[in-house]
């Protein structure tokens, strides 16, 4: 509090001239190294970054893992070129693994990096919007002494890597809107490159760059060459990863999850259908005969599809589908379950797909209803409860880290449970203020009382908050660990549109706008 308050009474005691010199506003290196209280901010963040690391660690010695890091890990050790996730971030565990095989090291990188992309949003909000001093008080320490960085960090999964990527991303765009150059339309392309490279998310980034573009003050081939930019370098990562999984395979797929991804979305309206199974496209009669005995066989009470939000048909062995791959192909290795994986992805790929297309009502009603529920109120998974219970790890992860035992352990597994609880509640709620506020500010004409960079940075988030949306209920699991930026994002924004009413813009803001 001591700090805080301390905070308060730099902003306080600055005067405009503080933030600006003759007339016109400081560059932003200046602004932020040159200014007696952004200095501070400064030097508390790095300061209290370090000690907050060294405290968690002391509590938490291993990082956290789900079988999803196995994946990630087994891609180095068998050197493959393609796996059930992007590769982007096992190449980044390989980089960091040339420099040092110590986990504190890697989950350290991990926690700066996204510590970094924090600093960069902090200071352009700063600089870009000029919030009172309670306001960036609140931000900063959401941004800097906020507990969930130090967890996602923790774990050997790409969420802090890419939440670092997508915070820069986001910035260099509210940077567009307010003063837009061809450096930062470059930048944001190979974001969207390299993003995509580490998680298929990044999908939906070229559609958030035309929604960037378009409300930019930009020359008409400047937005044009800035949105072909990132499309134009995700191409060859397409077509590269298509190559191998044929390689693989047999069968030219990007992605292998997303034919298991569409069944499993489909089978949750199943028993609410009636399929007629000399319609079915060849290849999926046997499966339908599988998932026909399933829901005979398991009743309603005993299939626990909360227990999976959104994936129990991915996740749980018995079913349907891995008992499905796992009567047609064997695997003892990763490669050979990818190979078995992909082999079976087309034909829930043709399966899902004609359940969707013939009961599209039955499907938004029993899937994406659900799905949709999930979204506000997103599963913890990986934060429920310290590496899932287990007191141990495999041996790739053990061989990676040069472990000397499988065993791990923590200060506590089930803590952070209790911590995130209120995460998901908080995610809901600034969602459904956003909501809120929009349509009084748009049916009210309240709109045009913000500033005019702050009214296009609501229309440009809310693109983004939009795309996330559909994306997480339509093609990927909900978990709290992919909503991390959006939040991020949501409580920002929320905080500023709070102060809006009261908001005094300086002359210099006024007329650059």
């Amino acid at each position: 509090m001591k700090l805080f308050s301390l905070l308060n009474s730099e902003l306080a005691g600055s005067s405009s001239g503080t933030y600006e010199k003759k007339g016109a506003v400081s560059p932003f290196w200046q602004f932020v190294f040159h200014t007696r209280v952004n200095r501070r901010y400064m030097a508390i963040a790095v300061a209290g970054t370090i000690v907050q690391f060294i405290v968690f660690k002391m509590l938490y010695p291993f990082p956290d893992f789900i079988s999803d890091s196995y994946s990630y890990i087994s891609t180095n050790l068998f050197q493959m070129d393609v796996n059930l996730w992007p590769i982007g971030y096992s190449r980044f565990l390989s980089i960091i693994h040339e420099i040092s095989y110590s986990d504190t090291f890697l989950t350290a990188i991990q926690y700066f990096l996204l510590e970094a992309a924090f600093s960069c949003l902090f200071f352009t909000i700063l600089f870009l919007y000029r919030p009172a001093r309670n306001t960036s008080n609140i931000l900063f320490a959401f941004y800097f002494f906020n507990p969930m960085c130090l967890y996602i960090s923790n774990c050997v999964l790409s969420d802090a890597l890419f939440a670092s990527l997508t915070i820069v991303f986001i910035s260099q765009f509210l940077w567009m809107l307010y003063k837009p150059t061809l450096r930062q339309a470059i930048l944001q392309g190979i974001i969207i490159g390299v993003c995509f490279t580490i998680r298929y998310t990044a999908a939906y980034y070229p559609f958030v760059a035309i929604a960037g573009f378009s409300l930019s003050r930009q020359p008409i081939r400047m937005k044009l060459l800035g949105c072909a930019i990132g499309v134009t370098l995700m191409i060859p990562y397409y077509l590269y990863t298509e190559k191998k999984t044929k390689e693989a395979t047999g069968t030219p797929e990007f992605s292998v999850f997303g034919g298991w991804q569409l069944a499993n979305n489909a089978l949750y309206m199943y028993e609410h259908i009636d399929v007629d199974s000399n319609a079915l496209p060849s290849g999926t009669l046997e499966l339908d005969r599988m998932v026909r005995h399933f829901y005979k066989k398991v009743p309603a009470e005993a299939r626990q599809f909360d227990y999976f939000p959104g994936t129990y048909f991915i996740k749980m062995p018995f079913a349907v589908l891995k008992p499905y791959m796992a009567a047609r192909y064997s695997y003892e290795d990763p490669p050979s379950l990818f190979r078995a994986w992909g082999k079976v992805s087309p034909t829930y790929q043709k399966y899902g797909s004609y359940l969707i297309s013939h009961h599209p009502l039955a499907f938004t009603r029993y899937f994406i209803w659900l799905n949709t529920k999930n979204y506000f109120m997103p599963y913890l998974e990986i934060f429920g409860r310290y590496n899932h219970g287990e007191e141990d790890v495999p041996s790739q992860v053990q061989d990676w880290f040069h472990y000397t035992t499988p065993n791990i352990y923590a200060a506590s597994s089930t803590i952070q449970g209790d911590i995130f609880l209120v995460y998901p509640i908080l995610f809901m709620v600034l969602n459904f203020f956003l909501i809120a506020y929009f349509l009084w500010s748009s049916l009210a004409n309240k709109m045009k009382n913000l500033t005019p960079l702050l009214r296009r940075s609501l229309l440009f988030l809310s693109a983004f908050f939009l795309l996330n949306f559909c994306f997480s209920i339509f093609a990927t699991p909900v978990v709290l660990r992919y909503e991390i930026c959006p939040l991020i994002l949501l409580f920002t924004i929320s905080i500023l549109l709070l102060e809006s009413p009261v908001k005094v813009v300086p002359q210099t803001i006024k007329t650059a706008l």
